[in-house]
Formats: structure tokens, sequence, C-alpha cells
């Protein structure tokens, strides 16, 4: 009870104060779809409910309702037909209709094709909001007979959240796990499942979907039905209530109280829902983050009541990777929307090439067509205009025209230079019903192009997005929000990172000497680009470029470096699949960087291939990578080499491809080998690529410049712990310089927190350590250190700690902590290995995980994993076990499995107790797995492990041999039946005997009509069942249903009469779960 009491329950009970109407079915499986207002476990949209709000949101001017039974059943057709169409084309079908849906005529007004709302979006309290728990769907032909969903949203009876609530318990440790996999279920999304050839799962529920959240209570979360476990966020806003409020609650009270207001959950999927393109991946659907809603509604009220231009402006300072496209697009949306901001004319201002591109595939989801300003004639035709539209303008259209000089001129001035205008760019519009969205907005606030634009909209509003605003008292005047107005919503570095929005970066510093092989290589190099110069000038020269110019263009360093990232990818980023960008001092050094990357990585293949024993899959992968030089076009005399990179790379789809993950077995995938994207401006901002995990930079960055690059690094991903940037050329100061920037002295210490060194995770890293000798010193396992380190006196002392370690973590919530704790710890290994400093935390981190595996397979807990932990450290683990002759891969042995008694003697060698353990869980996991085959025998099975472990407590040897005995009973199953009756028609008795009768007790004299109901119940389900399409098929299933209604009317029992249409219910139940056993002993009497 307690998922339902802890999480459920209390789950509802907010949404009943928020105004929704709940429907609480308590715990049990629900035997009649009435009360969840539907006719039939097959519905997942709400007839009635839907009927009756779409018809009562539907008015003519003079309020009366238009809408025929005949159009609301066309309606209702429209959404629950999607023939043909995946689950992600059928969601964005039915969002469109929940936007606009159409009928043939008004038959009151005459009007032809009139739209119809299916919610009112502008009035919440109109529309019908119903949460109901224990929404069963019946899912015939599939695995599963039904579908139960935790509690379903729906609004005018369509489903649009659907929230799996769960809680830590026997078998299982990790409940937020589960409730996605359990979704994922209902949604038909797992690849196991349909690589095996079953169905699960009802996906129609999911067409209208927004949401789906998961909870355990403490923590909750919310994503698509496209998201992955790693996009799935939390919700820390109550905008528009004070978010002082939400203090004391926790992540699942937060989430409702924000999310899942009537008017929130209606604006979210209104405005800040949209579908899109992913680079080098597929289409997914996107739900705004807490940050994006709560910024664009606060610009949305600063609209409102903003006086002048100044108040209405602002700055929405958002750190890089957290989404501002999104944010600018659903407030277009939002303003798109309103009745009173819709007469807005947008304007999206950019200042780079690819940006441009960017945004503009972005702005096309505000819907609608986009103009994108071409010229500066466009800019004067399209923006003086009073259209309401979206257009897109790269700023440096706002360039003031020049004066060419006459050669008159020029030869008298001495200089062909054109001359600035004499006048200034001048106005452009002067309404105040535009709205200047400014990307990036701190890299061209103070140039002339910004004072053009202001000067071209004197009365626009002007809300300026940025992930590094010009704060600190240097700038003076050109402080971001001096320009634009004050801050409207802040959203930083360690916001995102603390969010898992985003991921912390970790920073390697590596001197020149560091990075190469021979310090000599360096100095020959820069003596031999200088030799014609004496000793005094060397200094000189050595002393004021360091490591600029032609030095970084040297070929010997650059190979040097090239050996030492190829050997840091290949060991530290490779293993998890991941990529790298290599940031170059000048477009030479990119081609020169190429082909030292490409050396560097065919050396380290022959030294692969030399080896004793090479690694295949190794070699494999090494021969797969590529690299790409991704650079800008020097116009009509650019060198011959630069064209020649530029060209291949276009073949190659450079950029698209280096987005998509490794393809090694795809043949026409080859290009998705590219794991180097070598680079010198482009790409250094705007650039979204999650699957990019290092940076390598061998070039002086400063400022805005600096950290807008290394933020490449810090998109998440599954299996991505934390971005990483390798310095070439000693940017440790500048880095701290470009914090200062946007960072007043209380803030910098928070922001050098989120760009970590590689050393400063060894603290972290001890620190979880000693949580983890905690947790078990706690749980009195006092040599758990000396075990973990190996510094026991032998095999049967650590067999001893390993034993009393396990049995420590008997209760879920323990096995729950000790697995959270490992993890964190395993995430940091992951992130420092090979890195030497690792070394002292080999061997704990191996022993730690034969603890998790033992666990595992003692208490039959399928949720402990190491998913997460990183492929370098599953890596050390797995070896290590099946060192030790276990294979991590392959599942814990099953109770009926003929070798389960040897192998629990191995698991267990000679201590009884721990045979005890793993017995007893195998047995209740047994009956879990079949309880639904015969509840009755499976359910009396789990009382008799109850009652042994009560009698016999601390009688470990007497335990193991009566529970042998009952696992012998759980592997045979019943074996016979009733005095007088067969054995498959007891099975049926001793269940419906349950449902049918109050505490499963049938008076003496029906007794025996009951068993021979059960016989003819049987002999029944055998004749019919065994047809071809026979749990396909509802007709045949509803003919059957109703002759066992007959029969059991026809027994005269008046108890068994009033619940024959539950107990009808569970016997079709129990003999789909039973159709191998009822159809055997057919098939038998054919042969």
């Amino acid at each position: 009870m307690s998922e339902y009491t802890e999480v459920e329950q209390p789950f509802l009970q907010q949404l009943q104060a928020q105004g929704w109407t709940v429907i609480d079915q308590g715990t049990v499986v629900p035997q009649d779809p009435m009360p969840s207002l539907r006719s039939s476990f097959r519905q997942w949209l709400l007839p009635e409910v839907f009927d009756a709000a779409v018809r009562s949101i539907n008015r003519t001017d003079d309020g009366r309702e238009w809408l025929t039974d005949k159009q609301l059943d066309d309606l209702r057709g429209q959404l629950l037909r999607q023939p043909n169409r995946t689950l992600l084309e059928a969601n964005e079908a039915v969002q469109a209709l929940l936007f606009k849906a159409q009928v043939d005529s008004n038959e009151l007004t005459g009007e032809a094709d009139p739209i119809v709302r299916l919610i009112d979006f502008h009035t919440p309290e109109n529309n019908r909001f119903h949460a109901i728990n224990q929404f069963r769907i019946d899912t015939p032909g599939c695995v599963r007979a039904f579908i139960i969903p935790d509690i379903v949203l729906f609004v005018n009876g369509i489903p649009l959240v659907v929230v799996e609530c769960k809680k830590g318990s026997a078998t299982c440790a990790n409940p937020m796990q589960e409730a996605f996999v359990q979704l994922q279920r209902y949604m038909r999304k797992r690849k196991e499942t349909a690589a095996a050839g079953l169905t699960e799962g009802e996906p129609r529920l999911f067409h209208s979907s927004l949401l789906l959240i998961r909870s355990c209570g403490l923590e909750a979360d919310y994503g698509t039905i496209t998201s992955g476990e790693e996009h799935f966020y939390g919700w820390k806003t109550l905008y528009p209530a004070n978010d002082a409020a939400s203090e004391g609650m926790n992540a699942q009270q937060r989430l409702i109280a924000g999310m899942l207001t009537r008017h929130n959950l209606l604006q979210i999927l209104r405005t800040s829902s949209v579908f899109m393109d992913t680079d080098g991946g597929p289409r997914i659907k996107v739900v705004c983050r807490y940050q994006q809603f709560r910024a664009a509604n606060k610009i949305i009220e600063r609209l409102r009541s903003g006086k002048t231009a100044m108040e209405r402006g602002g700055v929405v300072w958002h750190t890089q990777g957290s989404g501002k496209s999104l944010t600018m697009v659903f407030l277009a949306r939002m303003l798109r929307a309103s009745r009173d901001l819709n007469d807005y004319k947008v304007i999206l201002v950019n200042d780079r090439q690819d940006l441009e591109e960017q945004l503009g595939e972005t702005a096309t989801l505000i819907g609608g067509r986009v103009n994108v300003i071409e010229t500066r004639q466009d800019l004067r035709k399209h923006l003086a205009t009073e259209s309401s539209d979206i257009n897109m303008v790269m700023v440096h259209k706002f360039q003031e025209h020049k004066q060419t000089l006459t050669n008159t001129v020029a030869e008298a001035l001495g200089t062909y230079l054109a001359m600035p205008s004499g006048k200034t760019f001048g106005v452009v519009n002067t309404s105040d019903r535009i709205i200047l969205m400014i990307d990036e907005a701190h890299r061209t606030q103070s140039s002339d192009l910004g004072e053009n634009l202001f000067e071209a909209f004197p009365n626009a509003t002007r809300i300026a997005f940025t992930g590094t605003p010009l704060l600190t008292e240097r700038h003076g005047e050109r402080k971001t929000h001096k320009r634009f107005g004050e801050y409207i919503d802040t959203y930083r570095l360690l916001d995102a990172v603390n969010d898992g929005a985003t991921l912390q970066i970790l920073y390697e510093g590596k001197t020149a000497d560091s990075a190469l092989t021979e310090k000599h290589a360096f100095d020959q190099a820069f003596e031999d680009l200088f030799r014609d110069r004496s000793e005094e000038e060397l200094l000189a020269i050595k002393k004021k470029y360091g490591a600029t110019g032609d030095i970084l263009e040297a070929e010997n360093r650059i190979n040097a470096i090239a050996r030492d990232l190829v050997r840091h990818y290949i060991d530290n980023i490779l293993p998890n699949g991941f990529k790298a960008q290599v940031v170059c001092h000048s477009k030479l050094a990119c081609i020169r960087y190429q082909a030292g990357i490409e050396a560097a990585i065919a050396e380290r293949i022959e030294q692969e291939q030399v080896k004793t024993a090479p690694d295949a899959d190794l070699l494999r992968r090494l021969r797969f990578l590529k690299t790409a030089v991704v650079v800008s076009s020097d116009g009509t005399n650019e060198a011959a080499f630069i064209t020649q990179a530029r060209k291949q790379a276009a073949r190659m789809g450079a950029v698209e491809n280096f987005c998509r993950g490794f393809d090694l077995d795809d043949p026409d995938k080859e290009y998705s080998g590219i794991a180097f994207l070598i680079v010198c401006d482009m790409l250094l901002t705007g650039f979204d690529a999650p699957i990019e995990q290092v940076m390598y930079i061998d070039k002086k960055l400063r400022e805005h410049t600096l950290l807008q690059a290394i933020a490449r690094t810090n998109r998440v991903k599954k299996g991505k712990q934390r971005g990483y940037v390798v310095d070439y050329i000693g940017l440790a100061n500048h880095l701290t310089d470009a914090l200062t920037l946007y960072a007043a002295s209380d803030e910098l210490q928070e922001l050098h927190d989120g760009m970590q060194n590689i050393t400063s995770e060894l603290p972290v890293l001890e620190e979880r350590y000693q949580r983890l000798l905690q947790h078990f010193t706690a749980l009195g396992v006092r040599s758990i250190g000396a075990f973990v380190t190996g510094t026991l006196s032998g095999l049967e002392a650590d067999a001893a700690v390993v034993h009393e370690a396990v049995k420590a973590l008997k209760d879920e919530k323990l096995r729950a902590d000790f697995e959270v704790y490992l993890k964190k710890f395993l995430m940091s290994m992951d992130i420092i290995l090979p890195h030497p400093s690792a070394q002292p935390y080999r061997v704990p981190a191996k022993r730690f995980g034969y603890i998790l595996q033992v666990t595992k397979e003692r208490y039959k807990d399928a949720s402990l994993d190491l998913s997460g932990a990183g492929e370098k450290v599953k890596a050390l683990i797995n070896d290590h076990l099946i060192s030790l002759g276990i294979n991590p891969k392959v599942e814990p042995v099953e109770l009926l499995a003929e070798d389960f008694l040897e192998k629990l003697a191995a698991h267990s060698g000679k201590n009884v107790e721990a045979k005890a353990s793993e017995m007893e869980h195998a047995i209740r996991k047994h009956c879990t797995v079949h309880h639904d085959e015969d509840p009755a025998f499976f359910k009396s099975l789990s009382e008799k492990v109850d009652a042994l472990i009560e009698k016999h407590q601390d009688e470990w040897d007497l335990l193991v041999e009566k529970l042998a005995e009952l696992r012998s009973e759980a592997v045979a199953g019943r074996q016979k039946g009733e005095e007088g009756m067969s054995k498959e028609a007891t099975t049926f008795y001793a269940h419906i005997i349950q449902v049918g009768f109050a505490g499963g007790v049938v008076a003496g004299g029906d007794k025996d009509k009951f068993k021979a109901l059960m016989e003819a119940t049987v002999d029944l389900l055998q004749e019919t069942i065994g047809s071809i399409d026979f749990w396909q098929n509802p007709d045949k299933q509803k003919r059957i249903r109703g002759l066992l209604k007959t029969e059991i009317s026809k027994t005269g029992i008046d108890e068994l009469k009033q619940n024959r249409e539950r107990v009808a219910i569970e016997i079709m139940k129990l003999a789909k779960n039973r159709h191998d056993e009822l159809t055997r002993v057919v098939r038998a009497g054919i042969a």
C-alpha cells in the first residue's frame, strides 16, 4: 500500500486542491469501466466528458451551443483515428487538432468549415479537468492482458498527462528508473520486446500526451514521449505564484503546484511544446523547462505593465546550453496566442551566419512564415510595416553606408579608404508594438551596429538574451542591463548543472612542455623558424610572442600535441562513444592538425596490432575514426589546401555526421566516424552537439568567446557525465578573467565551481568513497574498509565481510542508498580514469561492484545495475567479475533452472544464512513472476515463505531444508485438484472463489454447484480459445464472456450472480494467462 499512500494518493489530493475532479479507484484492479467515465476498458478517451465539454465551449455569438451529435462523433473520430502513423506522428497530428479542429458546417449560422475549440485556452475554467487513478486499458493480443497507468490527467476527456508512481520495494531499489521503464512499456517502445516478436502496451493512450511524469514522492520529473531518461527534468518554479512558497515542498509537490495548475498546463500545451528535428538525430517532442516558461511569462508581464520601452525591455541572463533560442520561440508563441499582445511585430536579431541558420530553423517552430531579411533594402521594406509578423535579421544589416571615393578625391587624399557617411542609419519604424529579441546581445550592444539598431526602432521593446552579459564596473554604461533594462530572469551556470540541464565542465591545463613528448622538439622548431636572428632577438621574440603566430603553426609542435590529444581522446572519450572538437590558431594550423591527428591515430593502430593480444574491438573503432576541417572561405584567392579541406568537409557532411553517434555496422554511414571536428573560428558559439564531450584548445581565446566556446562540451547526453576542456596554450588566467567579466566577486567562486580541473574531482571522489564506507560501517559492517582495499588476511575473511555486507542490504531502502552512493563514486572514477590519481580507488571500485553483483543475485533485484556509471569504470568492474568467474551480463540463475541448487551452493559456499536468503528471494521472485498463472497457488506459496521465516528465525540449516522443500513445490506447481475436480478446474476454483464470494467462503449448499460450474468453464474454454486469433478478436472474447455470465446465472448462487461481470472478466484473464495449459490437454487428445 505504500506506493498508493505515500505517492499516488498525495498526488491526487493535491490535484483536487487545485481544482481537478479526482476519481480515486483505490488500489485494486478495476473490474468495471463505468467509474472511470467509460463504457469499455478499450477506451482511452472519455467520450461523454468530451461531448459535454466540447459542446459547451463552442457557442454562437448569442450563446447557443451549435455542435450536433454527429459532429461530436466526427471530432472524436478525428482524434482517435491515426492510421499508419508512428506514435510521434500521431501525437503531432493530434496536437494540431487540439489547436485547430474543424467540422463541415455550423448548422445554426450556416458558416462553412467552422473552427471548433476542443479546449478553451483563453478561459481554463471553462474546461473539465479530471484525474483518474488505476486507469485500466485492456490490451488484447499483447503479452499482458491490460495496462494500468497509476494516474491519467484529462482535459475535456482527452488524456494529456500520464503519471507513473513508484516506491522502493523488495525487488526495486531504483523506483524512478522502474517508472521510466514502465512508461516505455506502456508506449510500446521497449526494443527488446519488439526484438522478441512480442507486443505490449497501448500507444494510442499517448497520441494526445503532452507530458509523462514519474514520481516516487521525494523525487519527481517530467518528459515527453520522445525523452530519454537523461532528458526528464524537475520543475522548480511556481510561477505566477511566488517561488518562496515552495519552501518545504518536495519535488512532487513542487511539480504539481508549478506545472499542473489548470492555467499553466494549458499554457504549456498551447505555447511551450514543439516538435523539432535534431542535428544528426530523430525528430523529437520538446516541452519547456521551468526557466524558459518563467522567463517568457515574465517578459509578457513586463510588456503589459511597462510604460516606456526601457520598462518593457530587459535582460534574460540564461547560461549557455539552457535553451535561449527556444525561450524566444515560446515567447513569440505566447504573444501570438494572447488577445492583447498578438499585434506585436517580432524581430529576431543575431550576429553570425551560422547562428542565423540555427535560429532560423528554431524560428519556424513559432508557426507561420518567417521573413528572413537578406538585404538593407529588404530591411526597410519589411520592417517598416505595421504587420504583426515574424522577422529575422542579422545585425550587420544595420551597417551605415560608406561613401566610395572617386579616383580624383582618392588621389588628393592619398587613400582609397571609403569615407563614413555624413548621416546616421536613420529610423526604420517608430511603432511601440515591436519587440526586438537580440540573441547573444552582449557582442554588439556597444558597437555602432547596436546604436544603429536602437536608432532604427526607437520605441521598440528590446529584450537581450545572453549567457554572458557585461556587468562589471569596468564596463560602465556598457553594462548589458544599462543598455536594455533590468534583469528579467536569471538562470546561471550552476543552476543548469544542478538541474541536470547542462553538465559540469572539467578543465585540464597542459603547458607546451607537458604536451610534447620531448622538450627540445619545441625549442628546435622555434629556433628553426628564427635561425637568422641573434640570440638577443630570439629571447625578445620568445618573450613577446611565446606561443603565437608561426609558432602555433609549427608542424613539429602540432604533431606532438596531436599525439597527446589523440592519446587523451582514445583513453578518456572514445570508450563512452563521444567526440571531440579541436580549436586551432589559424586555418593553416587546422590543416596541419588534421594531418597530425590522422598520423597519431595510424600510429596507435600500429601499436595495438603488434601487441601479444590485440584488442580487436578497439582496433575496429580506431580504424573507423575520421577527421574533418570546418573553416570559412577566404574568397576567390584562398589557398588551394583550404579549398580542398572545405570541399572534403562538405562531401562528408562533416557537421551533420559529427553530430551522429558512431555507426560501425552500417556501410552507408561511414562518415558517422568523424570524431574530430577541427575549427578555427566557426562552430565556437551556438553549435549544439550533445555528442561532443571534449574541446582541445590551441588558440588564444578571451572573455565571452572563451566561455561560449567551452560551453560546446556541456550538453546533456546519455552516458555523458562531464564535459572536458584540454588547454594546450595556457588559458587558465584568461578563463579566470572571463568568469570575472560576468560575475561579481560573490559569484566568482560559484562560477569557478562550474569549471573544475581534473584534479579538483579528487576530493569529490574521496568524499564519495568515504560515504560508501560510512554506509556499511553504520550498518555494522566494521571491516568494509579492509575488504575493499584488499588488506584482510585471506579469502575466508573477505567472504565473511561480503556476506555481512549483503545481509545488511536486505532492506530495499538500504539497497537503493548503496546503489546511489556507488553510482556517484563510479561517476567520479569515470571522470578521472585513466589518470594516475585514480589508481588507489581501482581495487575498491572493483570490490564494491562485486558486492553490488552478489546483492543483485541474492535478492533477485534487477533494478540494481551499473547503468550510467560510464564505460571505462564498467569495463574495470566487469573484467574483475569475469576474472572471478562471474559474468555480469548473465542474468541471475532462476528458481526453475536445473542447476539452481548447484549455482546456489557456488554463490553461497558454506554460508547457510546466505543460502537461505537467496533461496527465499528466488522463491518470492518466482511467485511474483508466475502469480497471474495461478493466483491462489502462488499467493499461498508466498504466505508459506513468510510463515517459515517467522517460525525458523536464526535456524538457518533447518530453514534451508524447509525452503528447499518449498522450492520443489514451487517448481512443480499445482499437482492435483480438489476432491472430485480436475487440476485445471481447481486452479479456476481457487482464484474465482476469492473474487466471487465475500471472504472467499462458499455456503455449504452451493459448493458443489460452484465446482460443477468451474469444470464446465474449463471445458468451454478448452473448446473455444484454441482458435488462431482468439485473443486478437474482441468479438469472440465477448461471446465467451456472455456464455460464462449465462452459466453463472444458471447456478442460482445469488452472491455469484451479483458479481458475474467481474467473475467473467477474471475467468477470461486467467484463461489468457493459462492459454498453453488449457490448450495442451486439447492438443494431447487430438494427438
